[in-house]
């Protein structure tokens, strides 16, 4: 496995080379990327959370480029069992909620659950931090906007950054290969409409509200599937948002039998 630290910190310093010379103004940039890279590579189930921008007031203090990493603070605090996402209570519950929805696709459970039992396997999966963590150690956890952050972010500022970043950000899909990406608030005036990488195939789409949608992000030939939910922090009428991604990952399941399978043991780390 040290190969596969190796390989991916290499990679990883070379683009956040890049990223820094396409902002080259910015007072600082909070990196981030795959939590544990020798342990996401071996996970069946990977899984990207996509965001908006990171913001913290401790975080604005830093006016180096590298002297925040998301990915490490969330892995030196997984390591030594610290609360992750300090301050932010929403988004904490919410990512843990979302993790254990998860969870069932690694024994194929989605189908076998009904909503009564998806209830009690989240209220016995978000308890501590085992199980969080556990999840946790497969995730690549990224933002749209790495630089500069704000309190509330502005869907024009975002999409900005994103057009201009929109390499930087392929090549972490490409090279992490998610499973499937949990997409924070992103699509909407942000990415459905910059360059190639929005491919407009529908996996699931409800009636009514859409409040969330499954789609297929094209990266190169990779098709992925995307989930364009609410972002986590999202306070309103969230307290049972995590069975609306239950309802959605089994619909594309029925209708695509044996997919989220497909999407277990993806290679990564290959080909930015």
């Amino acid at each position: 496995m040290e190969d596969v630290i190796n390989r991916y910190n290499l990679w990883n310093q070379q683009l956040k080379e890049k990223y820094y010379g396409l902002f080259p103004n910015a007072h600082y940039t909070i990196w981030d990327g795959v939590i544990f890279p020798e342990l996401y590579a071996k996970g069946p189930l990977k899984i990207m959370f996509l965001n908006r921008e990171p913001y913290d007031n401790e975080m604005a203090q830093y006016q180096e480029y590298d002297e925040y990493d998301l990915s490490v603070v969330l892995k030196n605090a997984i390591e030594n069992n610290n609360d992750i996402f300090v301050r932010q209570n929403a988004l904490r519950t919410h990512v843990k909620q979302y993790l254990g929805v998860l969870n069932t696709l690694l024994d194929s459970k989605l189908n076998s659950l009904s909503d009564e039992q998806m209830n009690v396997h989240i209220e016995n999966f978000i308890i501590g931090n085992e199980n969080f963590y556990e999840m946790m150690k497969s995730v690549a956890y990224c933002n749209i906007k790495k630089s500069d952050g704000k309190p509330r972010s502005s869907t024009y500022d975002l999409h900005n950054y994103a057009s201009k970043g929109i390499d930087i950000l392929k090549n972490q899909i490409s090279y992490f290969n998610p499973s499937l990406i949990l997409g924070g608030n992103v699509v909407d005036g942000i990415l459905e409409n910059i360059g190639d990488i929005w491919d407009q195939t529908a996996l699931y789409i409800p009636e009514g509200e859409r409040r969330i949608c499954i789609w297929q992000l094209k990266v190169g030939e990779k098709p992925i599937p995307f989930v364009d939910m609410h972002h986590p922090s999202a306070v309103k009428g969230m307290s049972d948002y995590y069975l609306e991604l239950f309802h959605a990952l089994k619909e594309v399941e029925r209708t695509h039998p044996g997919y989220w399978e497909t999407r277990l043991n993806m290679p990564c780390f290959i080909n930015a």
